[in-house]
């Protein structure tokens, strides 16, 4: 497929990427002309740690972990990638080595973004410098959080913080509040740096004081505030709930 094939089928799907919307049209067509689409079965390594990159992906339909191994071969998840994200952005900047593995969870639709394209878009186009800016400062700014409830918070205030975040509300009920585990609690502990054993006994705790409702990988929050006071984002008149749910280590 050549460069302008490529523009045709890509330019739509990068329009719609963390970053993208803002850009002139023209800067989008360009840069979709370096695209691919990739698929990529469950299980399927996309890249290993150490790999240089030639750009980095989108991800369009899916599930995909980003983790590392320890010197005793047991695995730590540091991201699970929904789609419309991107991953794997900065180490294509700095051409330097994947400080990561990605490995598909479920079976993806990827695009990949030549680098080389970027780089001769930024020449163009300066907002394409700002929106490139734009998505590495925002992943810094996601790992630095990560980075605070791992040090600083308890393992009921690490879940309960992951909840909040990805809990959909209803419109007409906005204090209640739905999600689906993106993964198998095990990845989903794991990105949390907590263990399975830790992750199930703190879910169930919070199911236990009537927090949550848990039905597979389907969870129910019939309050966020009361949640959200349980977290630390709040206090003060919200922070209702008993400390004791609060006494657990960092797991």
């Amino acid at each position: 497929m050549n460069s302008e094939d490529r523009e045709k089928t890509c330019v739509d799907l990068l329009a719609n990427a963390p970053g993208f919307p803002t850009l002139p049209r023209e800067a989008t067509r360009f840069i979709a002309g370096g695209c691919h689409q990739r698929t990529a079965a469950r299980d399927q390594l996309l890249y290993e740690k150490g790999e240089t990159l030639s750009g980095f992906f989108v991800l369009l339909d899916g599930r995909v972990k980003l983790a590392v191994l320890s010197a005793d071969g047991s695995e730590r998840v540091l991201d699970i990638v929904l789609p419309g994200r991107t991953f794997a952005e900065s180490a294509a900047l700095l051409g330097r080595p994947c400080p990561l593995y990605a490995q598909a969870l479920t079976h993806c639709r990827l695009l990949f973004v030549e680098m080389a394209r970027v780089h001769a878009a930024i020449q163009r186009w300066p907002a394409v410098a700002l929106a490139m800016l734009a998505l590495v400062a925002e992943r810094n700014q996601r790992l630095t959080l990560d980075l605070e409830a791992c040090c600083l918070h308890s393992a009921t205030q690490r879940l309960a913080g992951y909840l909040l975040r990805e809990a959909a509300s209803d419109p007409e009920q906005p204090d209640l509040g739905t999600l689906t585990l993106p993964a198998a609690k095990t990845v989903v502990a794991s990105s949390l740096n907590l263990s399975a054993e830790t992750f199930s006994r703190e879910l169930h705790g919070l199911a236990h004081h009537g927090l949550v409702s848990v039905a597979r990988r389907e969870i129910r929050i019939p309050s966020l505030t009361r949640l959200r006071a349980l977290s630390g984002e709040r206090s003060g008149a919200d922070a209702a709930t008993p400390d004791r749910l609060i006494s657990h280590g960092p797991g």
